[in-house]
């Protein structure tokens, strides 16, 4: 009896020290996750700036539309359809796929946008293709078929990166993050088995004394 409590309390040991660092890491963004201090500016929406539409406007819906919206950007108006479940914009004269704007009129869109919140957006300072770069560290991405805008931010990366430590994405790839997903719940049931265990067995060792 001896001989096996002790073989217990030494897997449990050893168990424990292994998950030591991933229990301190998952209690302390088990804690920011429930405070959530942040959030709110990480995740704050960038919607397009609209204007008011000026008179009536008459198209002529195609069969194959399953939704449209007609709106009004600092760049004009926008025809926004959604066709065999993909987005897309078209040009309103022709109906044909609008292709991506220049990058002075993605620089006005963004421009136009970001005057809501000055102090989170800062000036842009790089276009690359469809994203934008800002001087206060975030990244504006332009989904130009569905005429909208996605942020993120230092503040956002950090929270993402928070939550690959809690989930045990530390690998950088799915496969083996899923691997070690599996370790780390196989080491926290052996932790509170072998604990259990010692628990019973000396209660068993402490009453045949």
């Amino acid at each position: 009896m001896l001989h096996v409590m002790m073989n217990s309390k030494k897997v449990h040991r050893l168990a424990g020290i292994i998950m030591l660092v991933p229990l301190i890491l998952w209690a302390l963004t088990g804690v920011i996750f429930l405070v959530k201090p942040g959030y709110e500016a990480a995740y704050e929406k960038l919607p397009v700036r609209l204007y008011a539409m000026d008179g009536s406007m008459t198209i002529t819906p195609d069969a194959g539309w399953q939704e449209i919206s007609i709106k009004r950007s600092i760049l004009g108006y926008h025809l926004i359809v959604q066709e065999d479940g993909h987005w897309q914009q078209l040009d309103l004269e022709t109906l044909g796929e609008r292709p991506l704007p220049s990058k002075q009129q993605l620089l006005a869109l963004v421009n136009d946008a970001i005057t809501a919140n000055p102090e989170r957006y800062g000036s842009i300072v790089t276009v690359e293709g469809d994203r934008l770069f800002t001087d206060t560290g975030v990244e504006i991405s332009v989904d130009w078929p569905r005429l909208a805008l996605q942020q993120t931010g230092t503040d956002t990366r950090m929270i993402r990166t928070l939550y690959k430590i809690h989930y045990l994405q530390w690998l950088g790839d799915s496969w083996l993050n899923k691997v070690l997903g599996v370790l780390g719940l196989a080491a926290l049931f052996v932790v509170t088995l072998f604990g259990l265990l010692a628990y019973v067995n000396g209660n068993k060792y402490r009453n045949t004394q």
